[in-house]
């Protein structure tokens, strides 16, 4: 290897995939809470953008590890795909043994790095060479996620969405790390925090931070605090008591942002005074990907006196106040409770495809933007009545051909808008309008698709090449030295050739398939970029 930069190298791009709608998803055992968020962020455009330009595999040593073992295993799948999913035993049987999913004992043998399953999941729902309608199932995905990321989960047994949806996240932010520091690290032990991690794609497209602001009533001294975040949950229970009609998202946006009173316990850091004091939320920055997660799930008993919204956060949920006994007294028919212990609120609650965000926001970002607007592409619905029972879909928006669809794990259909709009909404996913993280991913895409066009017309020319063959010589073009030596040549009629033996006629070689080794690498297999650049170019 020469010791030229890596940016004056001759790169030959692997073509990006065309991201049309996704293919369906196969249903491995009460698994639609995970299939419905995959499917969701598979229709996030930023997400979709950041996997063409800032694949995290590429750099990754478990995924180099687990791609040589892989390659080396004669019962691994050719072509990647995952094998077929076989339960062995009954639902219940699998359930109450407490065993880990079947195939568990061939997943112990490979580090399990979330995003690179990500990755590998995406890339397949958005390959349609083996057909559109042809479901994908995710078995390594979901044998790895429910053995090394949330043994807590059981196959087969409804979970929610919303919590799988927080410790996926989490679970991509710490493949970053992990990919910078050890590949020897677990995949549950947390890696030591490093900032320079936040500017991966995990942590841009999804958190966000919100200041909170603490007032105390005797001295009006404010302290402020800002936490990351990656979802606001938004109390959509109903308006009064005397009505059974959901709050809408957009009051449900207002309270999360209005001044609420504290316990009269606070003890104020300023004047050392114990009493009453108010507390604000305001958004400080928000992500291109927000998630509206509409409180839905409620927990606990009347005895208790306090209900447990499912799903904050990964290692725990956050207490809250409570209206179960409220709900149970009022004897609305919305209200439903479950075996699990878990209770959930039915109804509509008013969305709006666009939100203005700019109302939300704090003082100084209200200053700098004139609107906030972002838009929605997926909806996220529960049908049941509590957490551990019922069936989750998702709804996406094709955003080229600015179309809505059905993902009902391997059944995919197009449907109105008005369908959309009428759904019991459990998740909202929006998309920040010209964020500036969104800008920057789709400029750098445009520069990809520049790129492999280039690439892909040179190599076009180097294949279109013909053969090196002797073409007929002129006379005029030769040297009187030459022609003087052809002349004194004594000549040979046509029939003493004939009388001497036939030469053997030379065998033309066929012209290469491929120009040279990248080019065989970017035909023939998927390798990264980063892998293609080792091979020679003649």
């Amino acid at each position: 290897m020469s010791g030229t930069p890596e940016e004056s190298q001759p790169r030959v791009l692997q073509a990006p995939l065309k991201r049309d709608v996704a293919r369906p998803v196969a249903n491995l055992g009460n698994t639609c809470y995970m299939n419905a968020v995959l499917q969701a962020l598979a229709h996030a455009p930023e997400l979709c953008m950041a996997l063409d330009v800032e694949s995290h595999h590429v750099d990754c040593p478990i995924f180099m590890e687990n791609n040589l073992k892989r390659r080396s295993s004669p019962s691994s799948s050719p072509d990647g795909e995952d094998m077929a999913f076989k339960p062995t035993g009954t639902r219940k049987s699998r359930r109450s043994a407490g065993k880990k999913s079947p195939s568990s004992q061939d997943d112990d043998s490979y580090s399990f790095c979330a995003l690179c399953e990500m990755e590998h999941h995406f890339a397949r729902v958005h390959n349609n060479a083996k057909g559109r309608d042809k479901p994908v199932a995710p078995t390594r995905f979901v044998n790895g996620f429910i053995n090394k990321i949330a043994p807590h989960f059981k196959l087969g047994q409804q979970e929610d969405a919303h919590e799988f949806l927080r410790l996926l996240i989490d679970a991509m932010q710490r493949s970053c790390k992990q990919a910078h520091t050890t590949p020897c690290n677990p995949q549950d032990t947390p890696p030591p925090e490093s900032k320079t991690m936040d500017s991966e794609y995990p942590f841009q497209l999804f958190r966000g931070t919100v200041e909170s602001n603490v007032t105390c009533a005797a001295c009006n001294a404010k302290s402020s605090k800002i936490d990351p975040i990656e979802d606001i949950g938004l109390d959509v229970s109903q308006a009064s008591s005397s009505s059974a009609i959901l709050s809408d998202v957009g009051s449900a946006l207002k309270r999360f942002a209005r001044a609420e009173p504290l316990d009269t316990g606070y003890k104020c850091e300023s004047c050392g005074a114990v009493g009453q004091a108010t507390k604000q939320s305001r958004l400080a920055s928000i992500p291109p990907i927000l998630t509206l997660h509409l409180k839905r799930f409620r927990y606990g008993g009347a005895e208790t006196q306090k209900t447990i919204v499912a799903g904050t956060g990964p290692g725990g949920r956050r207490s809250n106040r409570s209206e179960l006994s409220q709900l149970l007294g009022s004897g609305t028919a919305d209200f439903y409770g479950g075996k699990s212990g878990s209770a959930k609120i039915e109804g509509h609650s008013k969305f709006e495809q666009i939100l203005d965000l700019k109302p939300y926001l704090t003082e100084e970002l209200q200053s700098q933007h004139s609107k906030m607007f972002c838009r929605l592409f997926a909806v996220i619905v529960h049908a049941g009545k509590n957490s551990h029972s019922g069936h989750y879909i998702a709804y996406v928006r094709n955003i080229v051909k600015n179309q809505w669809c059905k993902m009902d794990d391997s059944r995919v259909a197009a449907v109105s808008v008005q369908e959309v709009m009428n759904a019991e909404a459990y998740m909202l996913l929006y998309r920040v309008v010209e964020h500036p993280v969104a800008i920057r991913l789709r400029n750098e895409q445009i520069r990809l698709h520049e790129d492999h066009e280039k690439d892909a017309r040179e190599i076009e020319k180097v294949n279109a090449k013909p053969d090196m063959e002797m073409a007929p010589i002129s006379t005029e073009t030769l040297s009187p030295a030459t022609l003087e030596a052809a002349e004194e040549k004594p000549f040979v009629s046509r029939e003493a050739d004939k009388n001497k033996a036939p030469a053997r006629l030379s065998r033309k070689r066929k012209a290469p398939s491929y120009s040279c080794g990248k080019d065989w690498a970017f035909r023939t297999t998927r390798l990264p970029r980063s892998v293609i650049d080792v091979f020679r170019v003649s």
